[in-house]
């Protein structure tokens, strides 16, 4: 099995540099979702949308608004369990 970011490594000093980069680019993703969510959900369609395709439009908005949520609540937890994983190797050295 091929392991490119080096996670099954033997040694923490070959694990820990993987994790941090896996870390840094979920930090990275979990920001630029959280900017379009936050766009998204400041949307105003305004009372005065009244037609059958502009309350459409904002109900598929509003459903992109919830899975987005979703996909930030499971990106944070495995943003949270690779720094669990660093701070264990990190007590190991």
């Amino acid at each position: 099995m091929a392991d490119p970011y080096g996670i099954l490594a033997p040694t923490y000093t070959d694990q820990l540099p993987a994790l941090r980069s896996q870390r840094g680019q979920l930090v990275s993703l979990i920001e630029e979702i959280r900017d379009v969510h936050g766009r998204l959900a400041c949307l105003d369609p305004s009372e005065f949308w009244n037609s059958s395709a502009q309350r459409a439009y904002r109900e598929r908005v509003d459903d992109v608004v919830q899975t987005l949520r979703g996909v930030l609540n499971y990106l944070t937890e495995a943003q949270d369990q690779i720094w669990s994983s660093i701070c264990r190797l990190e007590a190991e050295e």
